[in-house]
């Protein structure tokens, strides 16, 4: 891993060696531990009536593939924000975040592990469907007739989606999860 062959604090030569029971890069020399962390992405439920949102990838990984929509953050955006944004990216839709599903990781993918954050959107309804982004196509289909998804973690979003009981796929958004202080 050549981009922490430095170290980004003092500039000397990083060591790889076990630290705090992982093997990590660190700084012998200033003592500085380069933490690897997984990239959060928000990932998208969006439920219409007995079907599901789902759009097919116009890039690799996974190119022509059917999956959720969703992406990874940007920095200094919240969960909620980034969810709203690639739904507006690769669909052109409008929603609202109503409830948090669960997450799940995927390690090792072309950009490196990921950690996603599933939400539950409601679209704002009259809306159609114009493709951007890198959604070659996104159209609805029945949940029970859903095509293969392009990731192991969207398959288990469907799940836990399937487990949610009527009332709390109705409920207003209500948990603090996500809520960010900072910004009132």
């Amino acid at each position: 891993m050549a981009h922490l062959e430095y170290c980004s604090n003092c500039g000397k030569k990083n060591t790889f060696a076990l630290i705090e029971g992982v093997k990590r890069f660190h700084c012998t020399h200033c003592h500085t531990i380069h933490y690897e962390n997984p990239k959060p992405a928000a990932t998208l439920i969006c439920p219409r009536k007995s079907e599901i949102l789902l759009v097919k990838r116009a890039f690799e990984p996974a190119k022509g593939h059917w999956c959720l929509p969703g992406g990874f953050l940007e920095m200094h955006e919240t969960p909620e924000e980034a969810a709203l944004r690639e739904l507006r990216e690769e669909t052109g839709l409008t929603g609202r975040v109503v409830h948090f599903l669960g997450h799940c990781s995927h390690f090792g993918t072309v950009f490196g592990d990921i950690l996603l954050l599933a939400m539950v959107v409601n679209i704002e309804p009259g809306q159609e469907i114009i493709c951007g982004d890198d959604a070659a196509e996104a159209r609805y289909f029945p949940i029970t007739q859903l095509p293969q998804l392009a990731f192991y973690c969207h398959d288990r979003f469907i799940e836990m989606y399937h487990h949610m009981s009527d009332r709390e796929k109705s409920d207003q958004y209500r948990s603090s999860t996500f809520l960010d202080e900072r910004r009132g």
